[in-house]
């Protein structure tokens, strides 16, 4: 594939991510006013948890749902701001396994490739041998404590 090819199936990836995140995050919106007024005891939550429920509510709207979609009209319209916002955002989708993990992994690759330098700009990232050797011994531990668990 061309680094045009990546960024468009990147650009798409990313919009698909926002829409599932966000509608999912509607539907959860929905089930809880549907029981909020369903509820006979309606008045047992204060409105001060209410309120700190719609501001956690509204954060992770931002970041799991709109933060996507931004990225990926950046990535669409090639705008510079995309690559920082893009990287931000793949960061933070690592922790979803396993659909945020590869799609995060898939952006910070596409970026530091090439051709997502040639697009937006920046250093490519050549791992060398020595490197990757590095990076194996800092998981040298985790590697352990996983073998001794079995």
């Amino acid at each position: 594939m061309t680094a045009e090819e990546h960024n468009k199936t990147l650009a798409t990836l990313h919009f698909i991510y926002g829409a599932m995140h966000g509608l999912t995050l509607a539907g959860l919106l929905l089930l809880v006013i549907a029981v909020r007024f369903a509820s006979l005891a309606t008045n047992s939550v204060s409105t001060f948890w209410l309120a700190v429920g719609v501001l956690i509510f509204v954060v992770l709207l931002f970041v799991v749902g709109l933060l996507p979609l931004a990225v990926g009209y950046g990535l669409t319209k090639r705008k510079r701001w995309a690559k920082p916002l893009g990287l931000s955002l793949a960061a933070i989708s690592l922790i979803n396994i396993p659909v945020g993990t590869a799609l995060g992994i898939y952006t910070i690759k596409f970026f530091r490739s090439e051709g997502g330098v040639q697009i937006y700009g920046g250093k490519s990232l050549t791992a060398g041998e020595g490197e990757l050797q590095d990076a194996l011994r800092g998981a040298q531990p985790l590697m352990n404590w996983a073998d001794r668990l079995k």
